[in-house]
């Protein structure tokens, strides 16, 4: 298998066997699960637009390609991941799920818990310790806060994170 991107096919050029396109949309899945719009996206470039979308309706009757579970299972990685809910929202909506899709999945992964805790926070503070905690000792309090604000936290969260790990010090 070759790591470069061959050139796209013409359309003339394009395989239309429907049998075809669901055996290569079985061998995408098997590797990672992917949402509907993705598959029929990398089917695209090697069959007709009709065989895709039939590859692509029969895993969804199937049941092997579900948009919502993998909403769910794409924001707790995210969130594993430290993301905030607005960052993990938008790689959501690259990866071409609709916004009820990506609004339920972050309704349930970024709930407070049965304790009340904020998993953002968690992940802010989490964020904050493993990386810009020299920063903070060194008294760089503002390159801290544009981090964060970077990569999408809301500013309260920003605030409680910061203050907390000013507590440890």
């Amino acid at each position: 298998m070759s790591f470069y991107r061959s050139r796209p096919k013409a359309e003339e050029e394009k395989c239309s066997d429907p049998a075809k396109a669901r055996s290569r949309a079985l061998d995408i899945l098997c590797a990672r699960e992917i949402g509907s719009a993705q598959l029929y996206e990398r089917l695209c470039s090697s069959f007709t637009r009709q065989a895709a979308a039939a590859a692509v309706a029969e895993m969804v009757e199937l049941d092997y390609v579900n948009d919502r579970r993998y909403a769910e299972v794409r924001a707790h990685g995210l969130l594993m991941a430290r993301k905030s809910r607005r960052a993990a929202a938008q790689n959501l909506r690259q990866k071409g799920l609709d916004q009820q899709q990506i609004q339920q999945a972050l309704e349930q992964v970024y709930a407070p818990d049965e304790e009340g805790r904020d998993p953002e926070l968690a992940a802010a503070c989490a964020l904050v310790e493993s990386r810009y905690l020299g920063k903070l000792r060194a008294g760089r309090r503002d390159l801290v806060v544009a981090a964060l604000q970077r990569r999408g936290f809301a500013y309260p969260v920003i605030r409680e994170a910061v203050r907390q790990a000013e507590e440890e010090l």
